[in-house]
């Protein structure tokens, strides 16, 4: 039950975490004229948060180590929970389908690209470094 616990409160954190950046994005992103044009054609604040979650939970996952290395408890609430929470695939899935509902094809598959290939790049940097980190180097 504490397990639950854990994912449950760092799953709540972190969605809280999403919502902030997601305002801050918002507030600092240009609008109207003033918008460049490629800025305009996707779905910002979800691309930054989930790039930066991969990384975080690369990073994590680097720093923690392998599950079998123990820290239970710290990978639940933070790499599951916390980051779990923060990253989010169903914005991304629903932002996806409406770029293609408005005949925005081209951009969704770019948009798609752009969030796996470096969102995976995110997660291999961020886990490297944390192994870094991790080994004293």
């Amino acid at each position: 039950m504490f397990k639950l616990f854990l994912v449950f409160a760092g799953g709540g954190l972190g969605a809280s975490l999403r919502y902030g950046a997601v305002v801050l994005v918002a507030r600092f992103t240009p609008t109207g004229a003033q918008t460049p044009h490629w800025l305009s054609m996707y779905p910002v604040a979800t691309l930054i948060v989930n790039l930066l979650g991969c990384g975080l939970i690369g990073l994590a996952w680097g720093l923690l180590g392998d599950p079998e290395e123990g820290n239970e408890a710290l990978r639940l609430a933070l790499i599951v929970g916390v980051l779990g929470g923060f990253t989010t695939f169903s914005s991304f899935g629903w932002e996806m389908l409406d770029l293609m509902n408005s005949g925005r094809v081209l951009t969704a598959a770019v948009y798609a690209m752009i969030s796996v290939g470096v969102g995976l790049v995110c997660v291999w940097s961020g886990h490297g470094l944390g192994l870094s980190l991790n080994s004293g180097v």
